[in-house]
């Protein structure tokens, strides 16, 4: 019956009108694809992560580490000689300068290095448990290779960066302590899989004289005997050292990256959610044009439920169509994206492939949760015009009276919802990072905004009341207030889609003015120098005695401070954080809040930056006992103050140069800042630097550094603001079809208003006046709730995901302009839908009802 139904009624509207059905579909289609791509896209790039870090790490069942310190080859044979264990292999690991080849900024590049033994990987591959497969070097029948003298095996990205012809490459590798770069010369072997970038593999032998770490192993990767307690065997270890199972990679990348993962999901929902509020409109459309049918119908015995059942047929029918274009639009929009990051996300020739990423993650479940979601937004959109079609009378509709008025919603709705909304996003997060109750309170909030509409449009006619006026500012007036409710949902989508658009842009516009000054600060000299070279854990090596020195010494430079990069460990055996060194006196710290209280004499301060205080407890005022990771010395530190800090999410440390001297007699410095002399440029500079420290230095302007912050900020939000696009125009699109929809229902009011002497142009005034006076409601409520929204963006969504905090600033011209274009647009809609409505059918309409 709802399909005999569905043929004879929606079908041929459907074909009077397609372009309105299609973009009811598209809408749908739009937020489906987005939601669905940005899951891929994240679903691959975590894949990728994964099989890489597999790729270089092997599969061991556990790694062995110091306690404190680096591993000895005294500890590889006490390590082999346990019966339990079947295959250990040593590792050690560097990152060296490769100064024949050059990247793509033109500076030297570098190559990873890591020393194991051959021997041992050989044999776990023969005896069918392959410890490292992708890091054991393929000899092409020439096993002796595998030990041959300062040879080197290379994947394919480090042999697609060798000079035409070459049999062997030239590389520098920083030194322990003072002592300067080694330059050696090592020979082409075999071949290696793993690895993205520049990877080669030596011998443990080699790579030991190399690295100038003679008897030091970094860690060492242990096979256990089939059979073995793995357990038990771990837990019987010696304290000196530490057994972990391989950590997984994937997981820990998708918890660092849970909250981006989150938030730019929930925003590519923002166009489905904008876009659920065009399906309304047009189905409301379809709804009032069909008007007299659907009266018909019920005359005929068609049943209030089945007629309500046949709009939520529509409903579906418009949600599948879009969801199924949807996700073929982001399985595209997915794999587009991945073409554009380099094919493979900078895999060798020999990895997967674009497609081959997106099809290594489970389809069937996200394609199944996000069509839900496209059907569900469907379905909701339709059940006001089906509820509607089912509240009609019959008879009255047949006789003109129109569809029956809206119940409003008690004012104490909206209060409360609003309410709940400010009490949910003072929730804390959830999961570590992601502030749930603050995106339940945000959904509240707009819910609650959308309740408020009617109340904000009586009051606005009560004010107009007061003011006196016309006739036609009177009948304004009283339809204004009479159908308070229906402004509401004709304005839904616009309204949702502008209080976004002006939350966002706030959001984003107070974290780049809040980046511009927290770069001011974080960057005060001219010109900063730091290692080329990098230690295995990829902080910069200690630049050399002679060029710190010489720094403070060049013509063109009045000042140069010296500054250190270290790593300690707040508990033991836990994951070094990030430490700087530099001269606190010659500059402020961009501090966010500060200890008064009394400091502990037997403590050094540090400053720790807000993801320190928020994920490790590092309260101002705090003393606490660290480690130092590269001599495992204990070190008591005194929390003295918070720092601003978005160049990372994690931990991370300030001290002052001498007190870190002091405490671990380390004068070496890994970068420098310096203060050009008046009257020299900064091309002199560097050519003074550059002839100093050659090509172990590296180099970067103050200005250049601000400048490739900002691309970068700029390039991460565009997907934002393009999302912001769609959303406001689909909601835009959504005012349209609803005042249309309304114009249509009312051609016999407008028909009666004539025979009352109105011109066309007083009707066309009073619809303007209308019109100025719901989008001007709808367009303050916008206003006012992005602004709510705003607040939950910076002072609490971005706090509990990023640990950032920032300062409220509000583009004035920008949000006007946002505001004048929803108010156009809804006041321009209004009069078109309008000026086909006053045509010959209005009064047409009335003389068929007399």
């Amino acid at each position: 019956m709802t399909l005999s139904l569905w043929r004879h009624i929606s079908l041929p509207a459907w074909r009077d009108h397609p372009g309105r059905v299609a973009l009811a579909v598209l809408a749908v289609a739009l937020g489906v694809a987005l939601a669905f791509g940005v899951h891929l896209l994240n679903g691959a790039a975590l894949a990728e992560f994964t099989r890489a870090a597999r790729s270089v790490n092997g599969q061991p069942d556990f790694i062995l580490r110091a306690s404190t310190g680096p591993l000895t080859d005294a500890d590889l044979a006490e390590v082999l000689n346990r019966p339990e264990v079947a295959t250990a292999n040593p590792v050690i690991e560097a990152e060296a300068l490769w100064p024949e080849v050059q990247g793509a900024d033109g500076r030297a590049m570098s190559i990873r290095l890591i020393g194991l033994d051959p021997l041992a990987l050989l044999g776990s591959a023969a005896e069918g448990r392959p410890l490292a497969p992708e890091l054991t070097p393929q000899l092409e029948g020439k096993p002796a290779e595998a030990l041959a003298e300062r040879t080197v095996h290379l994947n394919a990205a480090a042999r697609a960066r060798l000079p035409a012809d070459a049999q062997a490459l030239r590389v520098r590798v920083p030194q322990p302590g003072n002592l300067p770069p080694k330059e050696a010369v090592l020979q082409v072997g075999g071949s290696i899989a793993a690895g993205q970038g520049p990877l080669g593999v030596l011998d443990i032998g080699d790579a030991q004289w190399l690295f100038g770490r003679l008897a030091s192993l970094d860690r060492i990767d242990v096979q256990l005997v089939p059979g073995t307690d793995a357990a038990a065997w771990a837990r019987q270890l010696p304290s000196r050292w530490v057994a972990q199972a391989p950590a997984d990679e994937g997981a820990r990348l998708s918890d660092m990256t849970r909250a981006y993962r989150v938030n730019l999901g929930l925003l590519s929902l923002m166009a489905l959610f904008t876009g659920s509020f065009l399906v309304f409109a047009v189905l409301s459309l379809s709804t009032a044009q069909r008007l007299p049918q659907w009266a018909l119908v019920g005359v005929l015995g068609v049943s209030a439920r089945m007629r309500w059942r046949l709009i939520l047929t529509e409903g579906a029918v418009i949600g599948l169509l879009g969801t199924a274009l949807g996700l073929a639009l982001g399985l595209g929009l997915a794999a587009g994206a991945l073409h554009l990051l380099g094919s493979n996300l900078g895999l060798p020739a020999d990895g997967p492939t674009a497609a081959g990423l997106l099809f290594q993650q489970p389809l069937a479940l996200p394609a199944l949760v996000y069509g839900a979601l496209g059907l569900l937004a469907a379905g909701v959109a339709a059940l006001a015009p089906a509820l509607t079609v089912r509240r009609i009378a019959p008879a009255l509709v047949l006789k003109g009276l129109g569809l029956p008025a809206g119940r409003p919603l008690p004012a104490w709705v909206a209060a409360a919802l609003l309410v709940a909304g400010a009490g949910l996003a003072a929730l804390p997060p959830l999961w570590g990072d992601t502030p749930v109750g603050a995106y339940l309170g945000m959904l509240c909030l707009l819910l609650g905004g959308l309740a408020w509409v009617p109340s904000l449009v009586r009051g606005l006619t009560q004010v107009l009341a007061r003011a006196g006026g016309g006739a036609l500012l009177m009948l304004a007036r009283e339809r204004t207030r009479d159908q308070a409710s229906e402004t509401r949902r004709a304005l839904a989508g616009v309204l949702v889609a502008l209080a976004l658009a002006v939350a966002m842009t706030v959001m984003i516009g107070s974290f780049r003015q809040s980046l511009m000054a927290w770069l001011d600060e974080a960057l005060p000299a001219d010109l900063y120098v730091r290692s080329a070279l990098r230690t295995p854990n990829g902080l910069p090596a200690p630049l050399s005695s002679t060029v710190v020195t010489g720094l403070g010494q060049l013509a063109e430079v009045a000042r140069a401070t010296p500054q250190r990069t270290a790593r300690v460990r707040l508990r033991p055996a836990g994951d070094a954080v990030a430490l700087t060194a530099r001269d606190l006196r010659s500059g402020q710290l961009p501090q966010v809040q500060a200890w008064t209280g009394t400091r502990d004499p037997q403590a050094l301060p540090v400053w720790t930056n807000e993801a320190g205080r928020d994920r490790d407890g590092l309260q101002p005022g705090r003393v606490f006992t660290a480690q130092w990771a590269d001599t495992g010395q204990t070190v008591a530190l005194q929390v003295m103050g918070v720092w601003r800090d978005y160049s990372r999410q994690s931990t991370a440390l300030w001290m002052d140069l001498a007190d870190y001297r002091r405490a671990t007699g380390d004068d070496t410095a890994t970068e420098a800042a310096l203060w050009l002399r008046a009257g020299h440029t900064l091309d002199a500079a560097r050519a003074a630097v550059r002839a100093l420290g050659g090509a172990d230095v590296e180099l970067a302007a103050a200005g250049e550094l601000r400048t490739l912050s900002l691309q970068i900020f700029d390039r991460s939000f565009l997907i934002t603001v393009w999302l912001q696009a769609v959303a406001l125009g689909v909601g835009l699109f959504g005012v349209m079809a609803s005042q249309s929809a309304q114009a249509l229902a009312r051609r016999r009011e407008f028909g009666l208003l004539r025979h009352l002497g109105l011109s066309r142009g007083q009707l066309m005034r009073l619809l303007g006046l209308e019109a100025s006076l719901s989008a001007g409601a709808g367009a303050a409520a916008g206003l006012l709730l992005g602004l709510g929204l705003s607040l939950v963006l910076v002072k609490v969504v971005n706090p509990q995901s990023f640990h950032w905090t920032m300062d409220l600033y509000l583009p004035w011209a920008r949000l006007a302009a946002l505001v004048g274009l929803a108010f156009a647009a809804a006041v321009g809609a209004s009069l078109l839908a309008g000026r086909r409505a006053l045509g010959a059918d209005a009064i047409r309409a009335v003389r068929e009802d007399a």
